[in-house]
């Protein structure tokens, strides 16, 4: 935990990152925070980037803002309607990002959640952390999997990679084994334990489909941004607020770790299903991750408990009839 909290300087920044031109990239939630300073560094270095979000006048205010940067390599932005808390309307953003695309290189699945109460739910009647942190992120990735495929076909091998996002709180207060099955048609009343199941679930998610995908050159990873200073603390108590302060980084430098797991040349396939922690390392350099949630990475004939696969496809299940 402590290294994740007050992690090494980065490896890889704006300083040293190549040139991204000729590349095409999706980041949800774009437009604020980790999402934000994400495209800045990508669209600096000459790539296409996507800025998926719910809000296009937030969009469009962030996008004017990174066009006024001042840089010899610019790139393009361009605005992706997409609400993750809808899954009805999710399959028309990933049809639109297809209609202007013929491949996809690099998908951050930035966008998340936190702090919402136990008794909301989305459209869909699902918890809604569940809802926008796994549900959207699995749907449109299924749905932008040809893109993907299609860049794989022609790009530098190993560059071709989905980026789930996790957070510390797994380690702290995620369910045994990540997911509780039952709280997903019952949740928890905390939502605090509602929250950190669903990050635990995107590393499950990630696992399964660095299996399914690994074989078509498609990297699948799991990151934990770090602590920082966004708008994903607004729901936490102010006690929890004034007690995280002194750990809170600004957020460039989560950027700096999905800068790492989306574009070092140090990633392969072999890496699929890895947890990435600040600034851009693996979990394994620095500990071992939770054992029962290893254990949920393992299908039962492994040994394992089975429980990311048994996820996969209720996710599957929740998701088909919108996909």
């Amino acid at each position: 935990m402590y290294t994740q909290l007050y992690p090494p300087k980065p490896t890889l920044t704006e300083a040293n990152l190549p040139n991204q031109s000729g590349k095409v990239f999706l980041v949800t939630g774009g437009n604020a925070g980790v999402g934000y300073e994400l495209v800045k560094i990508l669209y600096c270095k000459g790539a296409k980037v996507y800025m998926a979000a719910r809000s296009e006048a937030k969009a469009s205010e962030a996008i004017e803002s990174i066009k006024a940067i001042s840089t010899s390599t610019p790139g393009e932005v361009k605005f992706l309607l997409l609400d993750l808390a809808d899954l009805s309307t999710i399959k028309a953003s990933a049809e639109t990002f297809s209609a202007q695309e013929e491949k996809l290189d690099v998908l951050w699945n930035n966008a998340g959640v936190s702090g919402i109460p136990s008794d909301q739910r989305s459209k869909q009647g699902n918890e809604m952390h569940m809802a926008i942190n796994c549900l959207g992120p699995f749907l449109l990735t299924q749905l932008l999997l040809p893109k993907l495929e299609l860049a794989a076909r022609t790009a530098a091998k190993n560059t071709v990679r989905t980026i789930w996002t996790s957070s510390g709180a797994v380690d702290a207060i995620a369910p045994q084994g990540g997911v509780d099955m039952g709280e997903l048609s019952n949740p928890s009343s905390d939502a605090n334990r509602n929250y950190a199941a669903s990050k635990a679930g995107n590393w499950l998610l990630a696992s399964e489909f660095a299996k399914r995908v690994g074989g078509d050159g498609i990297v699948s990873l799991i990151t934990n941004p770090g602590q920082l200073r966004t708008k994903i603390w607004k729901g936490a108590t102010k006690f929890i607020q004034i007690m995280l302060s002194p750990t809170l980084h600004p957020p460039i430098y989560g950027a700096y770790t999905n800068i790492w797991a989306g574009l070092s040349k140090e990633i392969t396939v072999k890496d699929g299903g890895r947890y990435v922690i600040p600034w851009g390392r693996r979990f394994e350099s620095v500990g071992t991750p939770r054992k029962d949630i290893l254990n949920a990475l393992k299908t039962k004939e492994e040994g394992g408990s089975g429980r990311a696969a048994e996820f996969w496809t209720w996710c599957e299940e929740r998701t088909r009839k919108y996909a």
